[in-house]
């Protein structure tokens, strides 16, 4: 079995959706001058690689804890959008998907974005479905949407519309996911954010596992 991994790092200097304050990831204790080594990590629940909950824009909506493991450890069916200028795609372009996305599954948008991940050009340069296309894909029963990308929405939205459509249909998001270009077209991918009680969201690894 081979292992990719589809999180971005997290550092001081990461990346960061527009406006969101700075991280900091710090050695508190070092094993040359304490004998042990320990970190103090102070950052956001929503940057990097990392999974919006209903409740994070949906009052009442479910909490990360609340959401069965087998909702986060299933297949993904990734879709090849790379070849398209970037921005919202609408359901003519989703539909010759839709018959290969069964109930459960995890679907991802492969922009090639995450090339661009440190430039201004991330902020821009992939595709999320447009309020249509992301209703057909909530009608076949899928568990989550990803991108290569930093939102569902533009980052200049006021309104964050398609958020609201994923979670208020109790679908999470993932946002800021690495390495799409590496998957087939289905592939069995563990997504394991954090457990806080009551988190709206969490920091996440996301990793898909590939037979040899």
């Amino acid at each position: 079995m081979r292992v990719v991994d589809l999180t971005h790092p997290f550092a001081n200097d990461m990346p960061l959706y527009p406006g969101l304050p700075t991280p900091s990831f710090q050695d508190i204790a070092q094993v040359e001058r304490d004998g042990y080594a320990m970190s103090e990590y102070l950052l956001l629940n929503h940057i990097g690689t990392h999974v919006d909950a209903p409740a994070h824009q949906i009052a009442g909506g479910e909490t990360l804890d609340d959401i069965p493991l087998e909702r986060l450890v299933t297949e993904a069916v990734t879709i090849d959008v790379s070849h398209r200028e970037p921005g919202p795609i609408g359901r003519d372009e989703i539909e010759p998907h839709l018959e290969r996305i069964g109930s459960g599954d995890l679907v991802f948008l492969y922009s090639d974005n995450a090339r661009n991940w440190g430039t201004d050009a991330y902020w821009t340069g992939w595709t999320y479905p447009d309020a249509d296309a992301s209703r057909a894909l909530i009608d076949r029963g899928i568990s989550a949407i990803g991108f290569d990308g930093p939102s569902a929405d533009p980052v200049d939205t006021t309104t964050f519309d398609l958020h609201r459509v994923w979670l208020g249909a109790g679908r999470m998001i993932l946002e800021n996911l690495a390495n799409l270009d590496l998957l087939p077209a289905r592939a069995q991918v563990v997504v394991a954010p954090m457990k806080v009680r009551a988190a709206n969201g969490a920091p996440a690894r996301v990793f898909a596992l590939l037979p040899d």
